[in-house]
């Protein structure tokens, strides 16, 4: 990986404390053993709905955050479980 010292770019604001990365990255999408599709399970029990249709009032669904490339979480994110799915979602 080369060394930035600067990134631009859309970013959102995800104010959770303990976000553990059984909600960043579901269980049933660690099946996957590459990086190609794993966005689609990102947070996947806030994005959707129980019928499948996404939330309109999750973060990520909004039209302001479409595009973004940076999250700015809250503190603890990631605790829980070491699994490399959830950083690559």
């Amino acid at each position: 990986m080369r060394q930035f010292t600067q990134l631009h770019g859309r970013a959102v604001v995800l104010p959770v404390p303990n976000v553990d990365t059984d909600q960043i990255i579901p269980a049933r999408y660690l099946k996957a053993t590459t990086k190609t599709g794993l966005g689609a399970g990102l947070f996947a029990g806030w994005r959707y709905r129980a019928d499948g249709s996404p939330d309109p009032a999750f973060l990520l669904n909004r039209p302001e955050a479409e595009g973004a490339e940076v999250l700015v979480a809250g503190d603890n994110f990631g605790c829980g479980s070491s699994r490399e799915h959830a950083p690559w979602a």
